[in-house]
């Protein structure tokens, strides 16, 4: 009896933390997403993006790292036993995902802006965002394009039945092919690099936000 209730409140409480980091990763996509709108609206977008936007996306990045991983947790959690496996590999990669973004944010944020900021860049043009043969921009496709992609593939069989569930499933699909075909376009340093921005800048929040419907009605699940 006490086993059975100890389990039911470890579900709830996934529940609850998968809900609200879905909640806050689909709120973060669309404040970042009106931000780029709105400069592009202005005539103020420029590529690379200006100083300020990309201190925005950097904290915003840097933000989403622990919050995802929170949320696969608890996805985790609830995957029945038979499945677990591919939740334990889909929230393993996560983790090499939130690694790699926050060595990357944290790094440009603490330690490439300021220098620029100073104007001591000799010897760090390599690890300048969108700078040539930007190494940092490499560290930011390892994470988005292949780790959470291949964590998106992992999950995806996780979901199936319902009508909400099978659109996860195939949302997530679609990061994985998006996501990891970037990866591969960047390793080649082709055009296959563009199809990332996609992925994690529109089809992620999207799963993010049927996650969130997922999460908040358990009855939805199977």
């Amino acid at each position: 009896m006490i086993f059975q209730t100890s389990r039911l409140f470890t579900a709830s409480l996934a529940h609850k933390v998968g809900f609200f980091s879905a909640i806050f990763n689909t709120m973060g996509g669309i404040i970042y997403f009106f931000a780029i709108l709105t400069s592009i609206l202005t005539g103020h977008f420029n590529f690379p993006p200006g100083e300020g936007l990309q201190l925005f996306g950097g904290i915003i990045s840097l933000i989403f790292c622990p919050v995802i991983v929170s949320m696969m947790a608890g996805l985790h959690t609830i995957t029945p036993t038979p499945k677990k496996v591919l939740s334990q590999i889909s929230l393993g990669f996560s983790l090499l995902f939130a690694l790699a973004v926050s060595i990357n944010r944290f790094s440009q944020i603490g330690v490439v802006r300021q220098a620029v900021m100073a104007g001591k860049v000799e010897g760090i043009s390599w690890f300048i965002a969108y700078g040539d043969y930007s190494i940092f921009l490499g560290l930011e496709y390892l994470g988005w394009a292949w780790f959470l992609g291949l964590a998106m593939l992992f999950a995806a069989p996780l979901f199936s039945g319902s009508r909400l569930n099978l659109w996860i499933c195939w949302l997530m699909l679609l990061y994985a092919a998006l996501g990891l075909l970037s990866s591969v376009g960047f390793l080649l340093g082709n055009w296959l690099s563009i199809l990332g921005f996609v992925a994690w800048g529109i089809v992620l929040f999207v799963i993010t936000g049927l996650l969130a419907v997922f999460f908040y009605h358990p009855t939805l699940e199977k």
